[in-house]
């Protein structure tokens, strides 16, 4: 599921972000680009307050979605090995994929086919037992003419109705 944040939302987690970047250490910090930080400074919520308490961990704190996503971003882009970065893309592409055998499986175009079929069976074969419970029921003809005797059709008619 995408969500989609507005100019708001991101104008509180960059207010949290920079709330939070305060304990980072120095190096990491310097890890950072320094456009980032800047565009966060201008772009932050100056009249929202958030605090952050040290001693509780992130997810016990008060801290948007939105903050946690710019924190990992922040992370894999910039503070990560290597290595863990590929740990991270390898879990994600599982996850993903994983997310798309469960589509597949829920949409699978050859079970919905397969349902159609059967229920237009069934609906046929309920038709055709109905049509012999009641012998009455006469079916129109159908002919096939072409277009010369269709109008010949329509001027005796016009000439018988006077």
């Amino acid at each position: 599921m995408v969500n989609c944040y507005t100019k708001q939302d991101y104008a509180k987690a960059y207010t949290e972000l920079l709330e939070i970047l305060k304990y980072f250490s120095k190096e990491s910090l310097e890890k950072l680009p320094k456009e980032n930080i800047e565009m966060y400074n201008l772009e932050k919520d100056k009249n929202y307050n958030f605090t952050y308490n040290k001693q509780l961990e992130l997810d016990e704190q008060n801290v948007s979605k939105l903050t946690i996503i710019l924190l990992a971003n922040l992370y894999i882009q910039y503070l990560a090995s290597e290595e863990e970065r590929n740990k991270i893309k390898e879990r994600d592409k599982k996850e993903l994929e994983l997310i798309e055998n469960q589509k597949r499986q829920m949409y699978n175009p050859d079970k919905i086919f397969e349902n159609r079929k059967e229920a237009t069976y069934k609906y046929n074969v309920e038709d055709v037992s109905k049509i012999k419970q009641d012998e009455n029921i006469s079916l129109p003809i159908v002919k096939k003419q072409n277009i010369f005797t269709k109008i010949i059709e329509k001027i005796k008619l016009k000439f018988s109705k006077k």
